[in-house]
């Protein structure tokens, strides 16, 4: 064997574990690939709630002071459907921070009974335009996945909610608090190419209001659930 062909011998031995070590790691079978930006919009369902109710009262023509009632009031939102739209951020493949927005326009309905004259029971409806900015921060929970395409996840946040009744004369503010859970389901996932994921994504969320359109003190609670299609760069 000539010198010149132990030489070249040499230097592919050489030269093959440093190309080896330059490449970088494969991700482990099944590991959920990180994209740290997504989009997702899609829509839901938020129940009703309670507002609260009271009595409109005059004070009586009688010695003794005391309150008429004229009629017995009682409000609630109505369920109703939402459209939202969030961007996300994720720090690594279990937490992940997003935020969003989501716009609904439920109804107000009051019930008003006990008329002082005996007139029938009638319900009054407005309907209000309802704007919610949320942020939220995510956990996916792997330990949990089912194959390589499902990831259950849970979620808590806040947001600050507007309310303009009907017609836009009058605008209320307040607060939400929320946690709750879903899963994500991804049909794509590739290395490369401008759009490096997209999925489907479930979420169920309780969600307490401070504030805003109210007739009692203290948190409302209302239960969202939604549906989306989220996409990854």
């Amino acid at each position: 064997m000539s010198a010149r062909l132990v030489l070249l011998l040499v230097a592919c031995a050489a030269a093959s574990p440093a190309a080896a070590q330059s490449r970088p790691p494969a991700a482990s079978a099944g590991e959920r690939p990180l994209r740290r930006i997504e989009f997702d919009v899609g829509g839901g369902l938020t129940s009703g709630g309670r507002l609260g109710g009271g009595d409109a009262n005059l004070r009586a023509n009688a010695p003794a002071r005391q309150a008429f009632r004229l009629f017995a009031a009682e409000s609630e939102f109505a369920p109703a459907p939402a459209v939202h739209a969030r961007t996300a951020f994720a720090f690594s493949r279990r937490f992940t921070v997003e935020g969003g927005a989501e716009l609904s326009r439920p109804e107000i309905r009051t019930a008003i009974t006990a008329d002082a004259e005996g007139a029938a029971p009638v319900t009054s409806v407005e309907r209000v335009d309802q704007y919610v900015f949320d942020a939220s921060v995510l956990m996916m929970l792997d330990a949990l996945r089912i194959g390589t395409r499902l990831v259950p996840f849970v979620a808590a946040g806040g947001g600050y909610v507007r309310q303009l009744h009907e017609g836009r004369t009058v605008i209320e503010h307040g607060q939400l608090y929320q946690a709750g859970g879903g899963v994500k389901y991804w049909l794509l996932a590739r290395p490369g190419g401008f759009m490096r994921s997209a999925g489907l994504r479930g979420d169920v969320r309780l969600q307490l209001v401070r504030g805003g359109i109210a007739l009692a003190d203290g948190p409302r609670p209302h239960v969202a659930v939604s549906g989306s299609l989220f996409v990854g760069f």
